[in-house]
């Protein structure tokens, strides 16, 4: 057989061991991933962004007097040190529902030796301090890393380290090491 004629049954092979390996890392992703268990947290993810945004609207209507200058620890990491800490130019408690709603807010989450991890800036919010979770209305931006994103209408949960942006999304990133990719 002559050097021409193995090139396209070396080629072939090459695509079967391809395709077959494609298949294997498909089956071993699929096992690994729980999809019924992410769209299972991802629709009570929907719920709560879904009653904090009539929450704050609620607020909107109760508001009264608000305090100035405050800073809230939210949750707090087993060792005592806090985990969430809100800070705001403007806040009021509801006793009654747990809800903070603030104004001028900066949300704090902290490792435990007092980093900072993730950092939330809203013009207004509010928080429910017993799920941690909050909806912060209008503009927002997020910092995590190297990595922050922005737009208007952010749900955040503290507790499963998840955040949404619904509208007007911009997101910038040092860590990325893809070229040329478009979204």
């Amino acid at each position: 057989m002559t050097q021409g004629m193995r090139e396209p049954n070396r080629d072939r092979l090459v695509m079967a061991m391809c395709v077959a390996a494609c298949a294997v890392m498909a089956c071993i992703v699929a096992q690994a991933f729980d999809f019924s268990a992410w769209r299972a947290q991802r629709s009570l993810h929907e719920r709560e962004a879904g009653r904090l945004r009539a929450a704050y609207s609620n607020c909107m209507q109760r508001m009264e007097r608000p305090a100035e200058d405050v800073t809230v620890p939210v949750e707090m990491h087993p060792d005592g040190s806090v985990r969430l800490v809100v800070q705001a130019k403007k806040a009021q408690f509801f006793l009654d529902t747990g809800l903070v709603w603030a104004e001028n807010v900066v949300v704090r989450k902290l490792d435990q030796d007092g980093t900072v991890d993730t950092r939330i800036d809203a013009r207004s919010c509010v928080i429910d301090r017993f799920t941690k979770s909050g909806w912060a209305e209008g503009a927002a931006r997020v910092q995590h890393g190297k990595t922050s994103f922005s737009g208007r209408n952010v749900y955040f949960s503290s507790p499963e380290s998840y955040v949404r942006v619904y509208a007007g999304a911009d997101l910038q990133t040092e860590d990325a090491k893809a070229k040329g990719v478009s979204l």
